[in-house]
This record gives structure tokens, sequence and C-alpha cells, in this order.
């Protein structure tokens, strides 16, 4: 199966199409799936995956490709070993939901596929693999603000746990994307769920320490980001490996919600509208019930 598409798998260098946003990341984030070839590696006979030839087979390709296990820098080298890293995905996206998974593999710490489920090509991804649509959260807040503090945040959290075994167990918001359906011309809904198992955080230099007061603080809740930028610089890190997003279509949910907005709106103007004036008495909505719709998502 060719599952990187043809536009992607040139050779043009990872680091030309990083985004808008990536000189503002303090972070150096690089592509490498070394994480996912010692999730086959490694794994255990007990375990799902780990029956059956698989695993012997990837150890076998791995050394046949130690590229892979490095840092990526043109995706032409996953190109070069499709069928390798068509096989390692199958634990990721199973062949038998390859044509109905909304899924995708990302950068770290970025929008930006450069493995992608064909249904979710067709519907999220532009051709240089970054995420199509308009991005919103659940949570009301403004949208480039909050992705860029949920992003610097969520490095950090990957920092604290990995490096330090500290585990805040914050949330991260739910991003929605909004896109436009190529055959209907309507929009179409989508909730992202993010994976960042496969992120490892590589040391660079000694390890800054990390204050017994400041562990307190993290567990508190009472640490703010730039606290962190000056306990933890962000030259000492580098975070390599990539993402996962499964996206789940909620359009048909979006639009009962929006409909049930809407009367709520409608039924606000006009109980407005028939409220009694200052001056007198209404009998018209004297004896009218309260209805209320609730809302969902």
């Amino acid at each position: 199966m060719a599952m990187v598409s043809s536009a992607m798998a040139g050779t043009a260098a990872v680091r030309d199409a990083a985004g808008p946003d990536a000189a503002a990341f303090p972070f150096r984030c690089e592509l490498s799936l070394a994480p996912l070839i010692t999730f086959w590696t490694q794994l255990s006979a007990y375990h799902e995956f780990g029956r059956g030839p698989i695993p012997g087979l990837v150890r076998e390709k791995a050394r046949e490709a130690p590229e892979l296990a490095g840092v990526i820098d043109d995706l032409s080298v996953i190109g070069k070993h499709q069928t390798f890293v068509d096989l390692m995905m199958t634990a990721l996206f199973p062949p038998a939901f390859w044509e109905q998974e909304y899924g995708a593999a990302l950068f770290p710490l970025e929008l930006r596929a450069f493995y992608a489920t064909p249904p979710f090509r067709r519907s999220l991804m532009n051709e240089d693999g970054t995420l199509q649509g308009r991005a919103s959260f659940l949570q009301k807040r403004s949208v480039d603000p909050a992705r860029a503090a949920e992003r610097l945040w969520l490095a950090y959290e990957l920092i604290l746990e990995r490096v330090y075994g500290l585990e805040l167990g914050g949330d991260v918001p739910v991003m929605m994307f909004t896109t436009t359906d190529s055959s209907t011309g309507l929009d179409q809904h989508f909730r992202l769920q993010f994976d960042w198992r496969f992120v490892d955080v590589q040391l660079v230099g000694t390890k800054p320490p990390l204050p017994d007061g400041v562990r307190q603080e993290l567990a508190a809740g009472r640490l703010d980001s730039e606290k962190l930028r000056q306990l933890l610089p962000a030259e000492r890190f580098v975070l390599r490996g990539f993402m996962i997003v499964k996206a789940v279509d909620v359009t048909d949910q979006e639009v009962l919600s929006s409909l049930k907005r809407d009367l709520i709106d409608k039924d606000s103007i006009v109980r407005r509208s028939s409220a009694p004036s200052s001056g007198g008495p209404s009998y018209a909505s004297a004896s009218r019930p309260s209805r209320e719709i609730a809302c969902s998502s």
C-alpha cells in the first residue's frame, strides 16, 4: 500500500515546511521512527503484537534500514523503505480499517502529517502534509494562543515525565477541525485525538536540576511556563519521534448541536419580545410554561 503521498515523498528537507510558528516554539523537534522500531523489537511474546513472525521481521529489516532509527531530515528516506514502514505502522493503523479510519502520523508537536490513511488525506490534509480546515477548541478560547500555549505545555509535560519521572496529569483540550466536504460542499466536523507515546526526550548535556520546592509547586499546579523556561532551558532538550492523531467524524452531532443553539437563541428572542413593558401588565405571557433545551456537543 502506498501510504505516503507523492508530494510528501520527495527530496524536500523536512525543516523547510516546519510551519509559520516553528521559530516561536523554543524546542528542537526531530522526526524519527526509532520509538516505533523499539516498540516492535522489545515486544514480549505475551503482547498481542508479539505473537507471530512480525517482531522478528522488524528486527531484521531495522538492521537493513538504520536511517529510519536516526533523525529523518528528508522524507524520501521513508519512501525508500515504504514497505517496511507500512509493516510497522500496522500496529497503529490496522489494515482492516485502512479505508475507513481517519488517522495520521505527525511530526513531533506539529500539526503536519508524513503518513496518513486515505480518508484522513482526502478530508484533513493539504499536499504538504499540513492539516487543512478551521481549528477550534471545545473550550471557549482564542485558537492560536491556546494552540501555542498547549504545545508548549505538552513539551514541558513530556520532559517532566520522561526525564524527571513527574506525571502532571494535565488535560489537553480537545481540538476540533472543520473542513469542507469536496463532494457536497458542506462543512464536515472532526474531533482530533492525539497520542504522543512515540515522542522521546533526548538530553543535550547534563540534566538541569529540579529543586524539591519546584516539584511541590508543579504538583499543586502553581508553576507557570515562564518559570519552567528558566528551570528547563529549551536548548538542553530535543523532542524526537512522531505523534499519532485519530480523527472522529462528529458532523451529525455538531449539526444537531447547532440546531439546538439556534432554537435556544430564537426562544430567547421570543421571550424578550413578549416580555411585559414597565408601564402595565401582560396577559399573553402570564401562563406560558418555561422551556429549556439541553445543548450537547
